[in-house]
């Protein structure tokens, strides 16, 4: 019985992160509007979506935030929130494709 609940609870967990790793950037950002330009300018340079921007290092993302390391922190303590961290391996994900997508902005 306990190895049928753990079994569940893997289960679980696996297509919950990857419902976020699927998420576009935007929208994971979104309730946080000091993150949205980073958000725009990740996605500007072809890290639209959250699992892309997992694979990235710090340093990367830092880069990216034109240095400033504060709002590169933010990002990264939202991605551990979520159960993610920067410069994972995200074995056998893809970016969602473009019809599996559904809007999230109007």
């Amino acid at each position: 019985m306990a190895d049928a609940v753990y079994e569940h609870s893997a289960r679980h967990g696996r297509e919950t992160l990857r419902r976020i790793v699927d998420k576009d950037i935007i929208t994971f950002c979104a309730r946080q509007p000091h993150l949205m330009e980073l958000a725009f300018t990740l996605a500007d340079h072809g890290h639209t979506h959250v699992g892309h921007v997992a694979r990235l290092s710090l340093y990367t993302i830092i880069d990216l935030a034109d240095g400033n390391t504060r709002l590169a922190d933010e990002l990264h303590h939202r991605f551990r929130h979520a159960g993610l961290d920067f410069g994972m391996t995200l074995e056998g994900w893809d970016d969602p494709a473009a019809d599996a997508i559904e809007p999230q902005l109007d």
